[in-house]
């Protein structure tokens, strides 16, 4: 769809190139005046037809252009032997300095400091960070973030909120309370002064799936996407995105426990297979003792058997050694 779309502008520039060079205007003029209003053709288009341009960004590019415009017809008056003996140097200064001064009016409109948009930020240490509607949910990336394990932008998506609050309207009251918590997690975490939190506002509208669109936009800004879903987790993956998922954190930040140590844990229901007991120690990891189903209800000292890794955890398999009172 966007190859479509971007056929239709070129093409539109080049209509636009053939009918004023037949109502008299030179080449470069007639260049100049197609790419103007193809330009102002496709915001019309994001703004009508998309939604994603508000009329303050538009005014703001049209102002920056005509500044532009008026800053090339300056310089050219100003150093008219240079343009003279160099005419394509004014070719290429009334085509680009207009759409440079749009472009930096649109940033500095959207309350970015002229420092910040002139810096250039090193992708080695400062790796982007998006985040899916998953990993906001979970609300764990908050606190992460807030303690500063978090390096580099953090971007939030404008069609994940999209996402949220549709979940926030939704009618089912279970789905609505995980949209409303999303973007109330949203709202905290663009409060953070470190890392800096950033709505991205380009969107992919030939694409329908969030998770594709997550997909993409980090392969585009060779971002990591931090997430809590683990089919999203398997795609991107495949798809040479890297990730950062807060489960495995988690686990990761669970006590390492080896074979042969002792445990003491509290028994509170029975476990799948006959006479099995199940407990958990403080950090939710589950206990399955063997030969203590009739010991439910008690606290017991454990010797570890067998540690097995789940996509969802570790299960501790030990036997039984002593009732602790």
């Amino acid at each position: 769809m966007s190859k479509i779309i971007g056929a239709f502008f070129l093409a539109l520039i080049v209509i636009y190139l053939i009918i004023f060079k037949n109502y008299g205007f030179t080449l470069t003029q007639s260049l100049i005046l197609g790419i103007f209003i193809t330009a102002a053709a496709f915001l019309l288009y994001q703004f009508i037809l998309r939604k994603k341009i508000s009329v303050k960004l538009i005014l703001l590019f049209s102002a920056g252009f005509f500044l532009g415009l008026w800053l090339a017809k300056g310089i050219t008056l100003s150093l008219y032997s240079l343009f003279t003996n160099f005419p394509y140097l004014q070719e290429i200064l009334f085509i680009t300095l207009p759409y440079l001064f749009g472009l930096l009016a649109v940033e500095i409109g959207r309350k970015k400091p002229l420092t910040e948009i002139l810096k250039e930020e090193s992708s080695l240490y400062c790796t982007p960070k998006v985040l899916d509607t998953s990993a906001i949910i979970d609300g764990r990336v908050y606190e992460i973030a807030k303690l500063g394990f978090i390096e580099g932008k953090i971007i939030v998506p404008r069609f994940v909120l999209e996402e949220l609050q549709n979940l926030a309207d939704s009618t089912d009251p279970l789905v609505r309370t995980k949209g409303k918590k999303g973007l109330e997690i949203v709202t905290k975490i663009r409060t953070l002064e470190k890392p800096p939190v950033e709505i991205y506002e380009r969107d992919f509208p030939w694409i329908k799936e969030v998770d594709t669109k997550l997909v993409e936009l980090c392969k585009r800004l060779k971002a990591k996407l931090i997430t809590t879903d683990y089919n999203l987790n398997k795609v991107a993956t495949i798809k040479g995105v890297e990730i950062l998922n807060i489960n495995d954190l988690a686990n990761a930040l669970k006590p390492v426990v080896a074979v042969g140590e002792e445990l003491v844990i509290f028994l509170v229901k029975e476990g799948k297979e006959k006479n099995q007991a199940v407990g958990y120690l403080d950090d939710g990891t589950m206990v399955v003792v063997d030969n203590a189903k009739h010991l439910i209800g008690h606290k017991v000292k454990v010797a570890v058997n067998n540690i097995l890794q789940t996509s969802a955890g570790k299960i501790i398999f030990g036997r039984l050694k002593e009732v602790v009172k």
